[in-house]
């Protein structure tokens, strides 16, 4: 297992590269996560579990966490009208996408529901086995979604406000201090404790990210680690999502990729009117609320916000807020909807 999981990185460090020369959107995730999902649907036998993966999610959260400050108070009054109104986008966006899948793509309903969410990659393959639903096409049209997402929501902003952002490589580098290294590991539990005795969604993410964001509006601490962690820790990450694909075949990888891509065009049309809704009535950049409302997983549009330097503290404060939506969609899913995808799914066995 230590060869494969050996193997695995250099792969996905290979990646990371060279979307990183190429000037890619979060080069050492989607970097990885590419270059390893070809590799295994060539049979190359890849692998990150997920106990190595769970740790450098958290990592991730700590570094995310450095984006709020104590400014973060006065700017919540201004995202009270926008975060609101996920509560319509949510839902309506979830019906529009399920409608679509079911419909024109042809999947089963258990199946179109538990991929039609604009969030909750976990949540949702945890319902889709819980109903004994397909959860491995859920889990990988969810991944392939966010990659897609990840991957031209910013190509998007590029041409719609040139000069929003500039983009560079970023490289390992050992610059910081041991003692920010040894925070990391001081805040790392605490997260994840906190985590789970609030039972936070996502905790293994927004454990440590929350811990880190109150530390940091705090001005308790100022991080500044060695950037060579945190490249690391997306590099596992995006590695996990592309060893996914152990066992496709490439027939297969296609069926998933052209949902992925429908659910993209889907959730991102449904945005739309509400970008200009937003826009017009608080004052917020239009990148910072295209980020925010974009169909990409929570951890990945942080990144990409943090990465962009595009109102990370904006961006991941709505992803969370999300994601607690889908979460109580979920819950009511759970009694009304749960007990029917049961027997719809026992018939046709």
């Amino acid at each position: 297992m230590a060869k494969i999981i050996f193997r695995t990185i250099l792969i996905g460090m290979l990646g990371g590269a060279i979307f990183n020369i190429l000037l890619f959107p979060l080069p050492w995730v989607l970097g990885p996560a590419f270059f390893v999902a070809i590799f295994a649907l060539f049979r190359v036998e890849v692998n990150i579990p997920q106990k190595l993966r769970n740790p450098f999610i958290g990592i991730i959260g700590i570094w995310l966490g450095q984006s709020f400050s104590s400014s973060v108070f006065v700017e919540l009054n201004n995202w009270g009208i926008s975060i609101i109104l996920l509560l319509l986008y949510v839902p309506f966006s979830y019906l529009m996408t399920y409608l679509f899948l079911h419909k024109i793509r042809k999947l089963e309903k258990a199946e179109a529901f538990f991929i039609s969410s604009p969030g909750g990659l976990l949540e949702m393959v945890l319902g889709a086995e819980e109903c004994g639903a397909n959860s491995k096409l859920v889990g990988l049209v969810h991944m392939i979604r966010i990659f897609l997402t990840v991957f031209t929501i910013p190509t998007i902003i590029f041409v719609l406000f040139p000069g929003s952002f500039e983009r560079e490589s970023v490289w390992p580098n050992f610059e910081g201090t041991l003692v920010d290294c040894l925070i990391i590991l001081l805040i790392l539990p605490i997260g994840l404790i906190f985590g789970k005795i609030f039972k936070i969604p996502g905790r293994r993410l927004f454990g440590p990210l929350i811990v880190s964001a109150i530390l940091h509006i705090t001005d308790t601490i100022d991080l500044n680690a060695p950037i060579i962690i945190f490249i690391f820790a997306q590099l596992i990450t995006g590695s996990f999502f592309g060893s996914n694909m152990n066992g496709l075949t490439w027939q297969t990888a296609k069926n998933y990729v052209g949902h992925a891509i429908g659910i993209v065009i889907f959730l991102s049309m449904c945005m739309i009117p509400f970008i200009f809704l937003i826009t017009y009535l608080i004052d917020a950049r239009p990148e910072a609320i295209i980020l925010a409302y974009s169909p990409g997983g929570i951890n990945e549009m942080g990144l990409v916000a943090a990465t962009l330097g595009i109102k990370p503290a904006f961006v991941i404060t709505h992803h969370l807020f999300r994601l607690f939506i889908v979460v109580l969609i979920l819950g009511l899913a759970q009694k009304f909807i749960y007990p029917k995808l049961k027997i719809l799914i026992q018939n046709s066995k």
